[in-house]
């Protein structure tokens, strides 16, 4: 099993000014940005594309936030062969996806059925995705309505951010090295034990557990997209 985490960058279409706009495509992926860990949770892998948009123009607080301009997505490729490039990057191996909040899944799912790139359903690497902004701040003794920020996450281990925020291989190489830190119990215990007192969570570190999987509890199978027919389209829909 390969882990995969997905990070999107989008423009933005402002409703006011295109009020019959679909509200799937308000937003547009213009940059895809991953990172690949293999089965021990070790990156082996970093992904970077820009995508062009197909209705929009990119607008002002696109580029005001990720520096992306007309310019630069000019010569990317448009959606439906950037994700047959990715997708040939993550390769035949069973595969999970993760990404930090459901946002970056609602978009691309959305999105490509907005423009008709998917019938019934995704390709198979997107049947697992998992929202680990929602995991991470569970586990942290957090309620789902105080989430914490990726930002906030990487300097509560005491790491600074690599690269720049919102370029989107950047954030997802910055969102791996917690997943990369939640298979090691103990260091997870001690690196986030101030943040999680600070953030009155349980004083306590995490129960022993012998491997990741244990560690998460039941918070996994409630993202995991199955693979049998039977239950496909349940979990497409989730």
């Amino acid at each position: 099993m390969q882990h995969i985490f997905i990070d999107f960058e989008m423009n933005q279409v402002p409703r006011r000014k295109n009020p019959d706009t679909p509200a799937p495509l308000l937003h547009e992926i213009v940059e895809i940005g991953a990172v690949k860990l293999d089965g021990d949770y070790r990156q082996v892998g970093k992904y970077s594309a820009y995508v062009k948009p197909h209705c929009f123009p990119i607008g002002a607080a696109c580029t005001r936030i990720t520096g992306i301009t007309d310019e630069t997505v000019a010569l990317a490729r448009e959606l439906p062969e950037a994700l047959e490039d990715f997708l040939g990057w993550i390769g035949e191996e069973p595969v999970r996806v993760y990404a930090w909040s459901g946002s970056d899944k609602k978009q691309l799912f959305e999105e490509c059925r907005a423009k008709g790139l998917w019938g019934e359903r995704p390709p198979k690497a997107f049947r697992r995705w998992i929202d680990f902004q929602r995991i991470y701040t569970r586990l942290l003794g957090l309620s789902k309505r105080n989430r914490i920020s990726l930002k906030n996450a990487i300097g509560g281990i005491e790491v600074n951010f690599a690269g720049s925020q919102h370029s989107a291989a950047d954030d997802a190489e910055n969102s791996a090295v917690l997943l990369t830190l939640l298979h090691d119990k103990e260091a997870f215990a001690e690196r986030t034990r101030i943040t999680r007192e600070l953030m009155n969570a349980a004083s306590a570190p995490p129960p022993p557990a012998a491997t990741l999987g244990d560690l998460f509890g039941d918070a996994l199978s409630q993202w995991e997209f199955a693979d049998d027919d039977e239950t496909a389209e349940e979990a497409v829909t989730t």
